[in-house]
Parts: C-alpha cells; sequence; structure tokens
C-alpha cells in the first residue's frame, strides 16, 4: 500500500518550511522554537541543537543580530509520508546574506539540502522533528 498526505496535510507541512524561513529572513527567529517538536534536533547550522528549548535559544540569538540580512529561497521541496503523523522531505535551499549595512551582493551566498523529518502532534499541528542542513555549494 502506498502513503499518501491528505492535501491540508501537505500544505500544513509545506507552510512550516516556509514559515521557518521567514522568521529567520524577517528578524523574528527568536520564534522559531514552536516550530519543533520538544524533542527535536536541528543540524548543520553551527553547532547542534537538540530539544525546543535548545532550537528557541539560538533563534532569539539569531533575531538579536540587527546587521544581518537573510533571504531563504526554497524549492524543490519533495515531502513523503511514513505514517498518518510523520513525514521525512528534502528542501533546496539558496541562501543570500548580508551583513552590515548597504544591500550587499546578488550572488548566492550558499546553496544547501534541508534533510527534514516532521511530526504531526496531538494539538493537530505538523512539526519539525529533525532538520538537517547540508552545504552543496559555498563555503561551510
Amino acid at each position: 500500500m502506498t502513503l499518501s498526505l491528505n492535501p491540508e496535510d501537505r500544505a500544513a507541512i509545506e507552510d512550516l518550511i516556509q514559515r521557518h524561513a521567514w522568521l529567520i529572513d524577517h528578524g523574528e527567529a527568536d520564534r522559531i522554537g514552536a516550530l519543533f517538536t520538544e524533542d527535536a534536533g536541528l543540524y548543520g547550522v553551527g553547532p547542534d541543537k537538540l530539544g525546543r528549548a535548545a532550537i528557541a535559544t539560538w533563534g532569539a540569538e539569531r533575531a538579536a543580530m540587527r546587521e544581518r540580512r537573510s533571504r531563504h529561497v526554497q524549492s524543490n521541496i519533495l515531502i513523503e509520508p511514513v505514517s498518518s503523523d510523520a513525514a521525512h522531505g528534502c528542501v533546496v535551499l539558496t541562501l543570500y546574506r548580508h551583513d552590515g549595512p548597504g544591500p550587499g551582493a546578488a550572488a548566492p551566498f550558499l546553496i544547501c539540502e534541508y534533510a527534514d523529518r516532521y511530526r504531526k502532534e496531538p494539538d493537530g499541528a505538523w512539526r519539525f522533528a529533525e532538520r538537517r542542513l547540508a552545504v552543496l555549494f559555498g563555503e561551510a
């Protein structure tokens, strides 16, 4: 039997993916912890962050970086269900980043790939259970 996600669940996971990028890009990364399960892991973004609290702390530190501007351009989103309340996925990220005043360069800073695990929680919300970032092009 082939598993499939209903359209509402697929849309909720895609929204989760985009919300993660939007919060970082718009200075609201201090709210990012809410997108992760209590026991989640975030890997490949500096030191590993294990648990929602550690991820929230990182988000608060990122939000405090007022001189850093970024835009996460995400594509090639692939979501595959594992069960009715779990899925895994892959997202290609083209990251534009500039530290300091002025507009910055129009060239990508990095091209990466996220390997994600998503979990539907008892409250009905989909959250990241794991997010692993691997650099494909650019400096690690």
